[in-house]
Order: structure tokens, then C-alpha cells, then sequence
């Protein structure tokens, strides 16, 4: 008998919207690409919108407009392998600057340095919901010149200084696949704010991505077997790679699908009440955390409202083991210095990013999402409250 599992992260899904999103694919109803396109530029005040087929098409694309030929981006160094595809489909090198693991924001002095080294963009990342210090960042890339890219792709309803995530720099990239807070059955986002970048984006033409049925069914999908009930039965199939980081080659960007712009709307619609859930579980974790021996919970920094798409606390004990019953997990489980993909386009081999290094041996993330119950929350704080004597 397969017993109970719980989901690390679950997006929040209507099944009659998918349905419907499907027929104004199968329709080819292009109305609803702009109609998209004008909901996330009035939601984000956003210039100008550019819907893609992924947020690594976005991230690509910015990418191309911002890094000059021969010059080099910083990424940071404890994030998302995509990124990486992002940087080998725009064709520049990369520099790694470090986090502060008890916020896993920038370590602004790792920052400073990197710019000092020669970059033409930066992009700052949130990981989790946690807000990142994009504003900081910024003052110090101002005397530079190099552009700050928001990767607001897991940013869903987190805020800094009372603004949303994804409206805070130069440009800004969302994505809007399964398990993200905004979940479209696939596709993404560039946003650009002012009238420098709004004008390039729209000189770019996208080739069209096609209907986006396959990607909704797949949605559907998730919809049927993303409760803790089903989720073990495709859990236990390793050739679905659920919950692992996962390298994908990078392809050549395309517009969002019919399909997934139509699903957009009912996705913002959704998100402020999801998001409601999110903080309230996040509250009830954070009270646990506090109480927990050697747990060091994750800061949000001042000014910030985290969006908590997970939760995330360090084991300062080293003795505390990932729960797949409760959907406990360990994140990205090597720093970006150490991924073999992004060794071919490293601008500099001197690095040091001992904050990555600690955020992969200590952190893990506990889910926020609507299937989370109050047994589950029972569950995770006596996971919290559990540490074995280190001899």
C-alpha cells in the first residue's frame, strides 16, 4: 500500500479554467495572447510585456538585450540551473556573486566586488518568496551602469517597500509553469519598465508557440494526481524526476501558447488568495521555528513581505533528514560553482561562494501550499523540534 505523501510546492489550479483554456487553444484564439499581455502590464505596471514560451526564454532574451558582446552577467551563486540554460542560449559568460544564507539575498559585498570586476547586467533572483534586496543592488550597480535583471519567477506575491515583486528593475522576468505561484501550464513573462527597454521589447517578434495543449493535459494532470492521497503513485517513478533539479538545454524562444495565455487570468485571479493561505501557513511554521533547537529560520528582510511559496529554515545541527511524507525537501543541491553546465561559460575560475556552499548544506524548504493540513503542520513541527545529539 502507498501511504500519504505530501507535494513540496503546488500550484493553485481551476480545472473548468483548463478546460476552457483548452478549447480557446484548440479555437487558435489569438485575443487572448493580448488580452494576457495587457492583464500582467496593468496588474505589475509594467511598459511593456512580452509573453514567451518558459522564464527561461525570458531570462535568454533579457539576457540579449542587456549584456553587451563580450561582457559577462552576474548570477548568483546558490539558484535555479535554468538560469545557466538562460546564459548559454544568450551567448555571454558569467560571473557567480554570493548569498547571505539567513536571507538568501545578495551578500552585497560579494556583489560589489563582482560589479567592480566588469559585468553589463546582474540578475537578483527570489528564491522561495523571499524578497531579495533589489533596491540595494541597484544603488551599487548604478555606479557601474550594469542593468538589474528581477528573476521574479518564484516572487508570486511577495513585496519589498510595499511593491510587487517583478517591478523592481531595469527588467524583470516571470514564469508561469507548474508549480510556480502563477501557473499558466507553461510560458513566461519579460517586463521591462521605462521607455529604453519597453522600446526594444517591442522590436521583438516571437515565433508563435502553438496551441499549448500538451502542456495543459499536463496540467490537468498535475490537477488529478497533486494530492498527498495520489502524489506518491508518480513520486515513485524516477524517470519523471519529480522534485530534482533537472538541467534542460535551452531552445530558441518563442511566444507563450494560446492555451497558457488563456489559463493566465484565472492563474491572477487565484494568486491574492493563495498567497493569503501561503502566509498564514508560513506564520504557524515561523512560530514553530523560533522554538526549534538549532533551526535557523529565513529572514525577510526589512521593508519586505514574503510571498512564501516555501518556507525555508538552515539545520544548524547538520542531523535533520528531508520527509517526502510531509514534503520536506532540500532545494538546489549544488552551488552554481559546482554545476558542469556552467563551467564552459565562466568568465573567472577564482570563486568564492561560501554562503551557497552553506545554503546547500543546511537549508530545506517545507511546503505552504493549499493541500497542506493542520496534521501536516503538526508534522512539520515536530520535524522542526527534532535533532538527534551530535556526538
Amino acid at each position: 500500500m502507498i501511504g500519504r505523501q505530501q507535494l513540496s510546492i503546488a500550484s493553485p489550479i481551476s480545472l473548468p479554467a483548463v478546460a476552457r483554456a483548452l478549447m480557446a487553444g484548440a479555437r487558435g484564439d489569438v485575443a487572448a495572447l493580448s488580452h494576457a499581455r495587457e492583464l500582467l502590464e496593468r496588474r505589475l505596471a509594467a511598459d511593456r510585456v512580452l509573453l514567451t514560451d518558459s522564464g527561461t526564454s525570458a531570462l535568454a532574451l533579457a539576457l540579449g538585450l542587456a549584456v553587451t558582446p563580450g561582457s559577462s552577467v552576474a548570477l548568483p551563486g546558490y539558484a535555479c540551473v535554468d538560469l545557466v540554460a538562460a546564459a548559454r542560449q544568450a551567448g555571454v559568460t558569467v560571473q557567480l556573486y554570493d548569498l547571505d544564507p539567513s536571507t538568501l539575498g545578495p551578500d552585497l559585498d560579494s556583489v560589489e566586488r563582482v560589479l567592480r570586476g566588469g559585468v553589463s547586467a546582474i540578475v537578483v533572483a527570489h528564491l522561495f518568496g523571499y524578497p531579495a534586496d533589489i533596491n540595494a543592488v541597484r544603488a551599487l550597480a548604478e555606479h557601474t551602469g550594469a542593468v538589474v535583471i528581477e528573476d521574479a519567477a518564484q516572487g508570486s506575491g511577495g513585496r519589498l517597500h510595499g511593491r510587487r515583486l517583478g517591478t523592481l528593475g531595469d527588467l524583470a522576468v516571470m514564469s508561469f509553469g507548474r508549480g510556480k505561484g502563477l501557473c499558466a501550464g507553461g510560458g513566461g513573462a519579460l517586463l521591462a519598465y521605462g521607455a529604453r527597454w519597453a522600446g526594444m521589447l517591442e522590436g521583438i517578434h516571437l515565433p508563435p508557440g502553438g496551441r499549448g495543449t500538451a502542456g495543459l493535459v499536463k496540467t490537468a494532470v498535475q490537477w488529478a494526481l497533486g494530492r498527498p492521497a495520489l502524489y506518491a503513485l508518480p513520486s515513485a517513478l524516477p524517470w519523471l524526476h519529480l522534485g530534482e533539479m533537472v538541467y534542460h538545454a535551452p531552445s530558441e524562444p518563442r511566444s507563450i501558447s494560446v492555451g497558457s495565455a488563456a489559463l493566465l487570468a484565472s492563474a491572477v485571479a487565484l494568486e491574492d488568495h493563495d498567497v493569503m493561505m501561503r502566509r498564514g501557513k508560513a506564520a504557524v511554521l515561523e512560530r514553530s521555528a523560533a522554538a526549534a533547537p538549532l533551526i535557523g529560520a529565513i529572514r525577510t528582510i526589512p521593508g519586505g513581505e514574503g510571498g512564501f511559496l516555501r518556507y525555508a529554515v538552515r539545520d544548524l545541527s547538520g542531523t535533520r533528514t528531508p520527509s517526502r511524507a510531509l514534503g520536506i525537501v532540500r532545494p538546489y543541491p549544488r552551488p552554481m560553482s559546482d554545476m558542469q553546465e556552467v563551467r564552459p561559460i565562466l568568465a573567472s575560475r577564482e570563486l568564492s561562494t561560501p554562503g551557497a556552499a552553506e545554503s546547500c548544506r543546511t537549508l530545506f524548504t517545507l511546503p505552504t501550499h493549499g493541500h497542506v493540513t493542520e496534521s501536516d503542520l503538526a508534522g512539520m513541527t515536530e520535524w522542526l523540534g527534532a535533532q538527534r545529539r551530535v556526538v
